[in-house]
């Protein structure tokens, strides 16, 4: 996962911000609590792996828990944009949401992430608005939701 996040780190800023070197230098220790929070069914992390058997993306549900709402992020390679790739792990993710009881589903993207935004709209999200930033985050945001 290390490998997949310094792959497309620039990728990435661009579109949401740089998470800084903070983030890379506590990075195992950042996954052993996402790795915890899987084991407990607080969150539920998936993790997209290529043909040639290379990570091309991430998604998560946090809070799967809570299932009143739950909050959706996702990442995707730069070399898979384009391909249906985020779509198709959204609608998966979903429809494990929907089989452990979740009724609704909130997510976020950046005002510059297009991209991220027809995912959402097209895998049945509506916006909701603009948003407070992830804490980490310069970029404005618009909210989505989704109702299962």
């Amino acid at each position: 996962m290390e490998r997949f996040e310094l792959a497309n780190r620039e990728f990435f800023a661009r579109h949401v911000s740089d998470r800084g070197d903070d983030y890379f230098e506590q990075f195992e220790q950042r996954l052993a609590s996402l790795v915890d929070e899987n084991r407990s069914a607080r969150s539920l992390c998936f993790v997209l792996v290529g043909s040639a058997g290379e990570v091309a993306g991430r998604i998560n549900l946090y809070d799967i828990d809570r299932p009143e709402v739950t909050e959706l992020g996702f990442r995707v390679a730069e070399r898979v944009q384009g391909n249906g790739v985020a779509s198709r792990a959204v609608l998966a993710a979903l429809g494990v949401a929907g089989a452990r009881g979740v009724r609704q589903v909130v997510a976020r993207a950046s005002t510059m992430n297009i991209a991220s935004q027809h995912v959402l709209e097209n895998c049945g999200f509506s916006g909701t608005g603009q948003i407070e930033p992830p804490a980490d985050s310069s970029k404005a945001f618009v909210g989505y939701r989704r109702t299962l």
